[in-house]
């Protein structure tokens, strides 16, 4: 399988006032760039806000499928182009590879950096505030259009129009849509075995790991 970098995002900590008059200091409108410089904390030229929930290795950058930004933009009544200004705190945006077929644990080569999946993006209301619409987090929850986040294996520098190239795919049924459906879906007895098993991936970021222990929980 094989798919290519389409855009690349960096941005640092800036202070922002919103559409709707609130202020905060994020790093969501990440700018245009021709390639990054990766290591294995993300990116030179690139910061998270809120360290608590973002940023690390488990997190160190953040993907989106093109396929995946259409629809959710289409979703939310906005024309942007994936090419322009971060609107939902995307580091990259990438052909052919989407929430259906990204696994966790599944490693890519990109110009001569490795990198290893390692969560789905959990959305905050950060992304509804810069995206201007108060549904933006429900709407994604609900598609399952969350992105991913990724490890770094291999540092190296990432270029704009880089090929994507699978190396191993060693958990074929947790993928990222996979995953989304069983933080989503209702917590029932028939879910507890599947959260059990997703519960003991060993690359499944603790983060992610730590939400469906949660729902495990509930479930008597």
């Amino acid at each position: 399988m094989e798919g290519a970098v389409l855009a690349i995002k960096l941005g640092l900590v800036e202070e922002i006032v919103f559409e709707n008059g609130s202020k905060m200091s994020t790093a969501i409108r990440k700018k245009p760039m021709e390639q990054a410089i990766v290591h294995e904390l993300g990116a030179e030229g690139n910061d998270v806000g809120l360290k608590a929930h973002h940023g690390g290795i488990d997190k160190a950058l953040f993907f989106m499928a093109e396929r995946s930004f259409a629809k959710l933009t289409a979703l939310l009544g906005k024309h942007d182009s994936y090419q322009g200004e971060a609107i939902y705190g995307e580091n990259f945006i990438v052909s052919f590879f989407d929430e259906e077929n990204v696994c966790v644990g599944d490693q890519y080569q990109i110009g001569d950096v490795q990198i290893e999946i390692s969560q789905p993006r959990i959305p905050c209301e950060t992304l509804s505030k810069n995206a201007n619409n108060k549904n933006t987090r429900a709407i994604v929850v609900e598609t399952g259009l969350t992105g991913w986040y990724v490890r770094v294996i291999k540092n190296g520098v990432i270029k704009k129009g880089d090929k994507i190239r699978s190396l191993v795919n060693p958990y074929p049924k947790l993928t990222i849509k996979y995953l989304n459906y069983l933080l989503a879906t209702e917590a029932t007895v028939e879910l507890k075995t599947q959260l059990e098993q997703a519960i003991e991936c060993p690359v499944l970021a603790e983060a992610f790991k730590r939400y469906l222990k949660m729902k495990w929980r509930k479930i008597s």
